[in-house]
């Protein structure tokens, strides 16, 4: 006899989840946190913008003397000749992209003229247009007070694209070329906290603005104002000095 099929019981109704509303005390909860972690956020990236307090915010004011001068007694030098025939005076500012290129046209004077050149470099940071100047002339001053002038003016200009477009202080960075140079960093942290090498840059700005000066690199020849367009120029000016 054919067996008949059994029936097959329906299947049981699937049961609804039911999200539970959130409270309104939750959802106020939630909503303080997101804007305290905003607010926390900003506030992480002004840190991290601002860093430490520039030091070109305690450069003074210009000053300039009608007593301004090219080149000082102690003003710092590339190069040393004790009987040199040509003088190059150049007003720089270490964050200056030209000044950076400069930088190649004065070691060729050096690698060509020899001791035939002196060549001396001053501060001129401009501080309105490159926030990491005097903190670089500070470590330029504190490097060539333990005799590395021109290590750390090659360091500085060297790795400028690195630290010129940085936001934040680079003091740190300035003092890590400083231990690559195998400078004794105690006395370089006293000489860059030390007022009068500040005051030392702004005596150099101060001269450079007394002469008339108005951006950088500006260079003077045997103490007269070098009108250059290139320094190729500077380099003829230069030749047509030791020819005489």
């Amino acid at each position: 006899m054919p067996r008949t099929p059994s029936a097959t019981a329906p299947a049981a109704p699937k049961k609804k989840t039911v999200k539970k509303a959130m409270s309104p005390r939750t959802a106020q909860l939630i909503a303080v946190g997101v804007v305290v972690a905003f607010l926390a956020a900003i506030v992480a990236i002004l840190i991290s913008t601002l860093g430490t307090p520039a030091a070109d915010d305690a450069l003074p004011e210009p000053n300039p003397s009608a007593a301004a001068e090219v080149v000082r007694a102690d003003s710092h030098a590339l190069t040393s000749p004790a009987d040199p025939e040509v003088t190059v005076v150049e007003f720089l500012d270490f964050q200056c992209p030209a000044c950076a290129v400069a930088a190649g046209a004065i070691a060729e004077l050096k690698a060509e003229y020899g001791d035939r050149v002196a060549i001396v470099v001053r501060n001129f940071p401009l501080t309105s247009i490159h926030p990491h100047a005097v903190d670089a002339a500070l470590a330029f001053e504190a490097a060539a007070a333990q005799g590395a002038t021109v290590e750390m003016y090659e360091a500085l200009f060297s790795t400028q694209q690195q630290w010129s477009p940085a936001s934040g202080s680079q003091a740190a960075t300035f003092r890590q070329l400083a231990d690559d140079l195998g400078l004794d960093l105690a006395e370089y942290d006293r000489v860059v906290a030390d007022p009068a090498t500040l005051e030392r840059i702004a005596r150099d700005r101060d001269d450079a603005v007394g002469l008339g000066l108005q951006g950088t690199p500006s260079f003077f020849v045997d103490g007269e104002p070098a009108a250059i367009a290139s320094f190729d120029e500077l380099r003829a000016l230069v030749e047509a000095k030791l020819d005489q």
